[in-house]
């Protein structure tokens, strides 16, 4: 009979061993366990057993608003994969960054299922380490998923431009965007409700009718089949139609399918559409991440505790500052107070920031994104058509796309994000460099969120986000401008920002922003994310002044 290999893990695991399992083809460790080797499709993999040895690679402290705090760890073992869990330490301690460790014992679950939990290890533990499973000198390369290359090699390889380039830069723009009531909404209103609300305002925005959409993308977490559900709504059946979920990154790589439909004939006038009621629902009610048997046990926040690990870690590898991370929330506060369709109405320092509610260290609950409803919705079309409707077209100059796990604790590193490759295929699209963009609008789910995207899209170098924010550099009248809505900080935070990131770029572009309106804006760079750091999407958009 037939065991899986996530059976064949807790059976191991029930009689006190961590099993991980090895590739022959590639010589690399594979965790979690699955039925085929990642990069190799090899369906032959071997089961070995661990020593049990490892060090801290990332910690996170929850601090629930009922019960007692727990931390949340990655660990490298020594045999070079990584997986999270728990370190107990006597008197409750929280574990630090390069601690070592070693497996304690399985707990279990209520449904007494097993998982691992460590504690620190000893040096009578190191020396009694398998001969195959020394620790190590240095820090060694970690397994964890196919193996994304390095950072610069990933921006590197897509700038260099081995194939030519599928799309024209420009041939399409969005020319209709619009937000549906913000905030929150009106009871009995749904996810579905917002979208329609959104759509109808979009194509108000550029003259254009039902009658002229033959393309829908549309997704939302609260709906198992949302564009199928939104053409219901509006009473339409498009020629072409996607329903991408990628997370918040969605609604910029639709930009891309749109895109792509419009320039090979599929459609002519494409909707983007998206909408969430999270706020009115409650947090019992919002859509939690398909279950990771390897990571639920330890109870992580979600995503604030997947966020604070990177975070953790930026800090421990680059000496970036809790007050730094503050800096960005800051900004984005400045920036909102100029937004009069912003939910936060109020002022903020650094040191609110720092004494807010503590989340998952080291997040607190201004590093954190709101919890909002809305919608929102694009229009798409050619350029030719663009340039005769009622508002200025943004024109599509160049996009990029990339992902590079699932689950935190497969994230190859978590200080770079696939947001390297994704930006330079969209520069190289779009025939422009960091240096030329006008204006950013960055996902910021989480404050940390904001300076990798700075560092990995070539904003300033591989470490240096911190020190590249302080002194009000991204807030209103500093070197740049970025999230100029107040981003999800401080603007609204539905669930899935990305839409609203286009939204601001478009306008910004129109010149329609008022008393935040960026002087001269001529180019803007737009990034979304999805998951935990999962995928990264990059839209470089511009006005007529741009082409």
């Amino acid at each position: 009979m037939y065991e899986s290999p996530l059976a064949i893990y807790r059976r191991h695991l029930a009689q006190g061993q961590l099993a991980y399992q090895y590739d022959p083809q590639t010589r690399r460790p594979v965790f979690p366990p699955r039925v085929l080797g990642p990069g190799s499709g090899n369906g032959a993999l071997q089961w070995r057993i661990s020593a049990g040895l490892g060090a801290v690679h990332a910690v996170t402290v929850v601090r629930p608003r009922d019960g007692a705090p727990y931390n949340v760890v990655l660990v490298d073992m020594d045999e070079g994969f990584r997986l999270m869990s728990r370190v107990e330490t006597a008197g409750g301690a929280a574990p630090v960054i390069g601690m070592r460790v070693r497996l304690r014992a399985q707990a279990a679950q209520e449904d007494g299922d097993p998982f691992p939990v460590f504690e620190a290890a000893t040096g009578h533990d190191v020396a009694a380490a398998a001969p195959d499973t020394p620790a190590p000198a240095q820090p060694r390369a970690i397994a964890v998923g196919p193996g994304l290359a390095s950072h610069a090699a990933l921006q590197h390889e897509a700038a260099r431009g081995t194939a030519p380039l599928p799309l024209r830069r420009g041939a399409v723009a969005i020319v209709g965007a619009a937000e549906s009531d913000l905030g929150k909404v009106a009871p009995g209103l749904g996810p579905l409700d917002l979208m329609a609300q959104a759509v109808g305002r979009a194509l108000d925005d550029c003259g254009l009718t039902l009658g002229d959409v033959d393309g829908v993308f549309a997704t939302t977490s609260q709906s198992r089949m949302p564009t199928l559900a939104l053409c219901e709504t509006l009473g339409i059946q498009p020629r072409h139609h996607d329903g991408t979920n990628i997370g918040g990154a969605s609604f910029l790589s639709m930009v891309a399918r749109a895109h792509a439909a419009i320039e090979a004939g599929l459609c002519q006038v494409a909707v983007i559409a998206y909408g969430s009621t999270q706020r009115s629902m409650g947090r019992a009610n919002v859509a939690a991440p398909d279950p990771n048997p390897h990571e639920a046990p330890y109870r992580p926040l979600y995503t604030a505790s997947s966020y604070a690990l990177a975070a953790s870690r930026h800090m421990h590898v680059y000496g970036t500052t809790r007050e730094q991370l503050a800096e960005v929330a800051v900004a984005a506060r400045q920036w909102a107070l100029r937004n009069p369709a912003a939910w936060e109405k109020k002022p903020l320092t650094v040191a609110e920031v720092l004494a807010s509610p503590m989340i998952s260290d080291p997040l607190t609950l201004r590093d954190c994104c709101l919890v909002t409803d809305g919608g929102g919705a694009l229009v798409l079309t050619g350029s030719d058509r663009a340039r005769d409707l009622r508002r200025p077209p943004a024109y599509v100059l160049g996009h990029g796309e990339a992902l590079s796990h699932y689950s935190i604790s497969a994230m190859p590193d978590l200080t770079a994000t696939a947001a390297a490759r994704s930006g330079a295929l969209a520069y190289r699209m779009a025939g422009l460099a960091p240096q030329d963009m006008d204006v950013l609008q960055l996902y910021d789910a989480f404050t940390i969120t904001t300076l990798l995207f700075l560092e990995d899209l070539g904003f300033c170098p591989k470490g240096e986000g911190g020190r590249f924010v302080q002194g009000g550099r991204i807030a209103p009248g500093g070197a740049l401008a970025v999230n100029t809505s107040g981003g999800g900080l401080s603007y609204c935070h539905p669930g899935m920002y990305g839409i609203f990131a286009l939204i601001e770029a478009v306008r910004q572009l129109r010149g329609e922003c008022g008393a935040r309106q960026v002087a001269g804006c001529r180019t803007a760079l737009v990034h979304g994310n999805g998951g935990t750091l999962s995928s990264q999407s990059t839209v470089v958009l511009g006005n007529a002044a741009a082409l």
